[in-house]
C-alpha cells in the first residue's frame, strides 16, 4: 500500500514538473515572438523620426530648410525609398507599442493592483522625469531645440505632461495600463471574464476621451490608444491557436507590399485599418524574418540579447539625438555632398541606435555602481 502511495505520488511530481515545463516553454516561445515584435517596433519608430526636419512645442522649436545646393543623392532612389518607409511607420507605429504591451501584458497573471501601480511608476513614470530632466533638455537644448529662457519654461510644464516630446508615450501607456487593468480586475470580481466585453469598453473610452473635463500627465493621449492595448491583450489571449510560419508569413508579406503599393495611389485605408493593417504586417514579417534572428541569437548571442536589453534605452535617447545630428549637419552643410547626405541618414538611423546604447550601457553601470554603494552603507 505504502508502495502504491509512492508511485503515485512520484507520477503526480513527474506530472506537475512536465506541466510547468510545458508551460515555462509557451512562455518562452512567445517572449520570444514578443521580442522579434519589439525589435521591428523599435526600428520602425526610429526609422519614423528619421525624416523632419521640424518640429515645435509649447516653447521649443527647430525647423531646417534644405540648402539650394543640395546633393542629387538626397532626392536620389535610396534616400527617396527609407522617407517613402519613414513616412510609412509613421501611420502607425505607435499604436503598435501600445498593441505589444498589451500582449506582453498578456503573457502571466496580473498582479494585485497596488503591486501593478508601483511596478509601472518604477518603469515608466521615474524614466520619464529622469531622461527628460536629465537628458532630453539638454540635448535638444544643444542641439537649437530650446534656448536657455524657454527651456526653464518647458521644464515647468513638463511635470505635468507638457513638453514631453517623444517622451509622451511613457505616461500615457502608464495611464492606460492603470485603466485597463482596473477594468479588467473589476469585472473579475463581477464574475465576468470575457476579454471581449473588456475591449469593447476600451473602444467606448478611446472614443469618448476627449470629453473628460480634466487632463493630468498624458492622461487623455494614454486613453486614445486603449482601444489597441486591449487589442493587444486579446491578441495574446487567442495566440495559441494562430499557425505562425515563416514561409507563410513571407507570403503575407509579400501580398500586403502589393496592396500598399496600390493603396498608395487609391488611398483605400482609412486611419483605423492603415493602423490595423500595420500592426498585421508587423506580427508578420517579425515570422517571416524569425530563421535570421534565430540564427543571430545562436551566433551572436552576446550581442542579440544586449540589443533586446537596450529597446528600450533606444527609445528613450534616440529622438533627442536627431536634433543634434540636424544641427551638425545643417551647419556644416554636409548635405551639399552625395557622401555627407548618405553619412545623413546613417546617422540618424544606425547612428542614434548605436549611441543609445552606449548611452544605455553608461546608465546602467552607473545604476550598479550607485545600488552597490547604497548597499555597502547599509
Amino acid at each position: 500500500m505504502i508502495v502504491k502511495e509512492e508511485k503515485s505520488a512520484k507520477k503526480e511530481v513527474i506530472a506537475f514538473m512536465h506541466t510547468e515545463a510545458v508551460q515555462q516553454s509557451e512562455v518562452h516561445a512567445r517572449a520570444e515572438l514578443y521580442d522579434w515584435i519589439r525589435l521591428l517596433a523599435t526600428l520602425f519608430v526610429v526609422l519614423g523620426h528619421s525624416a523632419y526636419l521640424g518640429n515645435k512645442t509649447t516653447y521649443g522649436m527647430v525647423h531646417y530648410d534644405l540648402p539650394l545646393s543640395l546633393a542629387p543623392a538626397y532626392n536620389g532612389i535610396l534616400l527617396s525609398f527609407f522617407r517613402l518607409l519613414s513616412s510609412w511607420v509613421y501611420g502607425f507605429h505607435m499604436p503598435l507599442f501600445f498593441f505589444l504591451s498589451g500582449s506582453v501584458l498578456g503573457i502571466k497573471p496580473l498582479k494585485s493592483f497596488d503591486d501593478f501601480v508601483f511596478s509601472k511608476i518604477h518603469r515608466l513614470i521615474i524614466p520619464y522625469y529622469l531622461a527628460g530632466i536629465l537628458f532630453m533638455f539638454p540635448v535638444k537644448l544643444l542641439g537649437g531645440f530650446y534656448s536657455f529662457a524657454s527651456v526653464r519654461q518647458a521644464i515647468v510644464i513638463f511635470w505635468n505632461g507638457g513638453d514631453s516630446g517623444h517622451l509622451w508615450f511613457l505616461p500615457s501607456l502608464f495611464w492606460c495600463m492603470l485603466l485597463f487593468v482596473a477594468i479588467f480586475k473589476a469585472l473579475q470580481r463581477l464574475n465576468i471574464c470575457s476579454v471581449w466585453l473588456v475591449l469593447i469598453i476600451c473602444e467606448i473610452i478611446s472614443i469618448t476621451y476627449m470629453f473628460l473635463p480634466f487632463d493630468f500627465l498624458g492622461m487623455k493621449q494614454g486613453l486614445a490608444y486603449l482601444f489597441w492595448f486591449g487589442l493587444g491583450f486579446l491578441f495574446e489571449k487567442y495566440r495559441k491557436k494562430l499557425t505562425f510560419k515563416p514561409l507563410q508569413s513571407l507570403s503575407l508579406c509579400i501580398m500586403m507590399g502589393i496592396f500598399y503599393a496600390i493603396n498608395m495611389k487609391y488611398s483605400l485605408l482609412d486611419q483605423f485599418f492603415t493602423i490595423l493593417l500595420g500592426i498585421v504586417f508587423t506580427i508578420e514579417l517579425s515570422v517571416a524574418i524569425s530563421p535570421f534572428l534565430l540564427l543571430i541569437e545562436r551566433q551572436y548571442n552576446y550581442i542579440w540579447r544586449l540589443i533586446l536589453r537596450r529597446l528600450f534605452d533606444i527609445y528613450i535617447f534616440h529622438d533627442p539625438l536627431e536634433y543634434l545630428v540636424l544641427k551638425i549637419f545643417f551647419d556644416r552643410k554636409l548635405l551639399e555632398t552625395n557622401f555627407g547626405c548618405y553619412l545623413y541618414f546613417f546617422m540618424r538611423t544606425i547612428g542614434v541606435i548605436l549611441i543609445s546604447i552606449v548611452i544605455g550601457n553608461f546608465v546602467e553601470c552607473i545604476s550598479v555602481r550607485i545600488k552597490k554603494v547604497a548597499t555597502t552603507q547599509n
